[in-house]
């Protein structure tokens, strides 16, 4: 009698767009109720990258046309070296920062375009907000998190940055009202429609189970993990979302990491739906 081995999809990476370095995973200054990392609530944890590992994996990929540089956390701007981290790696690519805006304000702002102009490369912005109403938003990510959020997306706009809002849609709303609601806010708050874009992302529960559906070329070609890698303290791993999860590490340094994935998590089938809703 035969055996019938089952094995996850594979998800070959096409192009090293996007590298993401993880400058923290464990010091940020909000605790948000949907974030996919666990934090340790008992002590702080002082994981931070080392500058030494940012410039070789730049070093190491300067031959595989990375488009952008993501810095992200944990709150990326929390990181020690953060300033020489920033400018390092705007001398090799276009960077953009994801941040939760806390530490934003028009002081920084002002830096930020100062460090953009010392170079030809361009920074970008993602500020994390998850409801237009300030309670629910605040209920999901910390008291004040809101009018901080939308006052570093005032400062940024003030210095000629564009920055993007990442929604993560955590109450399921249609995404019709979403809009017209976060248009309704950015008239309430002095912002101009052309100083802010809005993305609006599906929430994943990384503890839902559900079955894999079946993937197509076309959709695997819109995962992340097709075309976007994260250098982390410990590694790097196929997804942002993915970080500490070891079915999802790929290498020690981009000198020798694996180029292929498996979609074994939960998250991953979430992403897959997601992605074969959209198509």
């Amino acid at each position: 009698m035969g055996t019938t081995i089952l094995t996850a999809p594979k998800v070959e990476l096409q192009n090293l767009d996007n590298l993401y370095i993880e400058l923290t995973n464990q010091n940020c200054n909000l605790k948000c109720k949907h974030c996919y990392i666990n934090f340790d609530t008992y002590k702080k944890v002082k994981d931070f990258i080392p500058l030494d590992s940012i410039k070789l994996a730049l070093t190491e990929t300067k031959d595989l046309d990375v488009k952008m540089i993501f810095l992200t956390g944990g709150e990326p701007l929390l990181h020690p070296d953060f300033n020489t981290i920033l400018r390092t790696c705007l001398k090799h690519k276009p960077v953009t920062i994801c941040s939760n805006g806390i530490n934003i304000n028009d002081k920084k702002a002002r830096f930020l375009k100062k460090v953009e102009d010392e170079g030809e490369n361009e920074l970008f912005f993602n500020i994390s907000i998850d409801s237009y109403d300030e309670r629910k938003n605040d209920d999901i990510r910390g008291r004040g998190s809101f009018r901080k959020a939308i006052g570093a997306v005032q400062s940024l706009s003030k210095y000629t940055f564009t920055p993007t809002i990442k929604y993560t849609n955590y109450y399921k709303e249609a995404e019709a009202d979403i809009i017209k609601a976060m248009e309704n806010t950015f008239e309430r708050y002095s912002i101009a429609p052309h100083d802010v874009t809005l993305e609006i992302l599906p929430y994943f529960d990384k503890k839902q189970s559900m079955e894999m559906e079946n993937i197509s070329d076309k959709t695997s070609e819109k995962l992340n993990c097709s075309n976007t890698r994260i250098l982390t303290a410990k590694g790097i791993y196929n997804c942002p979302m993915l970080v500490n999860d070891y079915r999802a590490r790929a290498g020690s340094t981009f000198s020798a990491f694996s180029k292929k994935c498996y979609l074994e998590t939960e998250i991953c089938t979430q992403c897959v739906r997601w992605q074969n809703k959209r198509s």
